[in-house]
Formats: C-alpha cells, sequence, structure tokens
C-alpha cells in the first residue's frame, strides 16, 4: 500500500468510523445511567466533552478521508486541522480540571492527558509527512486514530463502570 495515497485505505477509515459511531454510542449510554453522579462532579463533565470531543474527531477525519478526489494536500491539511484544533480544546479542558476535586492521583491524571494528546501529536506527525511525502504518511494516521479510539474507550469505561467504585 501507498503511504501517501489515501485510494487503498477505505476500509481502514471506515473501521475507525464504524468504532467512533459505536462508541460515541456507549458514551451516551453510560451518560445517560450515570447522569446524576456526573453532573454532580464538574471534572466527570469535563471528562466527557473530553471524550466526545476525542470521538467526534475520529468519526469527523474518517469521514473526510473517505472523500474520494481529494488533492494529496487536502486530506493533510484536513488531518492538521482536526488534531490541533482537538489538542487545543483537550489541553483547556484538562488545565481547568480541578485534579483533587475528581479524587485521581497525579499519576492517573498525567496518563488522561498524555493519553488524550498522543493521537492528535502522531496526527500532525501524519500530516507533515503526508505534506512532505516522506517518513511514513497514512501510517501515522491509523495508529493515531486507533490511539484516539483506544483514549474514548478508557474514558467511556470511567462514565460507565469506574465512576461507580
Amino acid at each position: 500500500m501507498d503511504a501517501y495515497s489515501f485510494s487503498n485505505w477505505g476500509l481502514a477509515f471506515t473501521a475507525t468510523a464504524g468504532a467512533a459511531a459505536a462508541l460515541t454510542g456507549l458514551l451516551f449510554v453510560a451518560l445517560s445511567i450515570n447522569l446524576k453522579q456526573i453532573i454532580a462532579n464538574p471534572g466527570l463533565v469535563a471528562r466527557a466533552i473530553e471524550v466526545l470531543i476525542v470521538l467526534a474527531a475520529v468519526l469527523f477525519l474518517s469521514t473526510l478521508l473517505l472523500m474520494p478526489g481529494q488533492a494529496n494536500e487536502v486530506p493533510a491539511i484536513e488531518i492538521l486541522t482536526i488534531a490541533v484544533a482537538v489538542s487545543a480544546v483537550i489541553a483547556r479542558i484538562q488545565l481547568r480540571t480541578d485534579r483533587k476535586a475528581i479524587g485521581i492521583s497525579s499519576f492517573s491524571f498525567t496518563m488522561r492527558v498524555v493519553g488524550a494528546h498522543t493521537g492528535p501529536v502522531f496526527l500532525v506527525v501524519g500530516a507533515i509527512s503526508l505534506l512532505a511525502q516522506s517518513g511514513g504518511g497514512i501510517y501515522w494516521v491509523v495508529p493515531a486514530l486507533l490511539a484516539m479510539i483506544a483514549v474514548s474507550i478508557v474514558g467511556a469505561w470511567v462514565m460507565l463502570v469506574e465512576i461507580l467504585r
């Protein structure tokens, strides 16, 4: 497969879009079941928004990358734009989060921050690589989307199960 042409990557992006859509549904189920506990804690509301932003980014980006006939630079710009926007919004949420109010350790919060930004950082690397036509291109994008899905699974788990502990 060509790392700089999107023509053969449709199945990968279809799979990530489907996974993001399914996880978004799971997140809304988790929010519905535990709504009182989540609303009672602003830190949990912020975490839910963070997970929703990551899932929406995966869904939007996967869908955009499925569009045929885009010039080579267009997907790179789409990837870069979404990555920077997601990372900036999530960083703002995380900076405003009172870690002590939500009762998690410094290590757990650090892992949350690192996890949430891993996908967007890989996306930026992939976008730059696509623009340069060197360095791996789409082989950075797919792992980035998978990292974002993994972070979302953990976030949905927190909203569904861990919140009750």
